[in-house]
């Protein structure tokens, strides 16, 4: 067990008049304090501020914003001025037609990366000059399509899902699920079974007929043309064999048992002697090896 933390004791009902009075005398000495000079009085941030900006218009106005370096020049608003016995109606009319068509060439200008030059000082057209390449606006139009893109993809996707009901959902899932499970079986090579029936018998493996082309010819070695550790000695053996006469060929591929008693008896001989003469190899080997 642990140490018990002893907790504060709540014994009887505080009095809150007197909690509130406690706070109140903790924040009197903060709030609603009187001035420490009667005489002065500070001046409140927002009359700081107003004073700065009026100073700052006297002087010539506010320093203008250093721009990116990237970024374009700003396109020069026109300044409306009301003209000499021009009235108030005729003003406005004038100032709507022509913010109309100063949003109109900008919209152009942007749909067709151009810029329309104008006289500075007549205000006419003088022709069109091709807007420089801006990195930020080519990323940015980049950045849209590709959301676009996004967009209509998603779109496809869910009105496929859509037109589909809860149960042919279910059955696509399904589907998706068992197409996993044979490639999953496929890479296991689960599906490559032989189907043996009952009672069949095997003797040996297939034999294949044709070699495959990237085969190697050392891989595809005969049985009884190996290079083998007892093949020197029976070269001279197998040289006084190819003269002798051909005798009968006899099956073989049974079991030793149902061979004939003479064919059986030659083949244990064979192998006894073989086995001996692999012995004293091996013993004339050690031999070697210790001297």
């Amino acid at each position: 067990m642990g140490r018990k933390i002893p907790g504060k004791k709540h014994r009887g009902v505080k009095d809150p008049e007197k909690q509130r009075a406690k706070r109140l005398a903790e924040l009197e000495t903060k709030i609603n304090a009187p001035p420490k000079d009667v005489q002065e009085q500070a001046i409140p941030k927002s009359l700081e501020n107003l004073i700065k900006l009026k100073e700052a218009v006297k002087s010539g106005g506010e320093k203008p914003k250093s721009l990116h370096p990237k970024s374009q020049p700003e396109k020069a608003v026109p300044i409306f001025q009301q003209k000499p016995d021009e009235s108030n109606n005729r003003f406005f009319y004038r100032v709507s037609q022509e913010t109309h068509a100063f949003l109109n060439e900008t919209a152009f200008e942007r749909k067709y990366n151009v810029i329309v030059n104008r006289n500075s000082d007549t205000g006419e057209v003088e022709g069109l000059s091709k807007r420089p390449k801006n990195e930020l606006d080519e990323l940015e139009r980049l950045r849209a399509k590709h959301k676009n893109i996004r967009k209509k993809k998603k779109n496809k996707e869910g009105e496929g899902d859509m037109s589909l009901t809860k149960s042919q959902k279910r059955r696509q899932k399904l589907l998706i699920k068992k197409k996993k499970k044979e490639e999953d079986l496929i890479d296991n090579f689960k599906t490559f079974q032989d189907e043996v029936k009952f009672g069949e018998t095997v003797h040996a493996p297939p034999e294949l007929v044709t070699r495959p082309k990237k085969a190697n010819l050392t891989d595809n070695i005969k049985p009884g043309k190996k290079n083998l550790l007892l093949h020197s000695l029976f070269t001279k053996n197998g040289s006084s064999s190819s003269n002798s006469t051909k005798s009968v060929t006899i099956d073989r591929t049974g079991k030793r048992k149902n061979l004939p008693t003479s064919e059986r008896r030659q083949l244990e001989k064979e192998q006894s002697s073989v086995i001996a003469a692999y012995r004293q190899l091996k013993a004339r080997q050690s031999a070697d090896v210790d001297t």
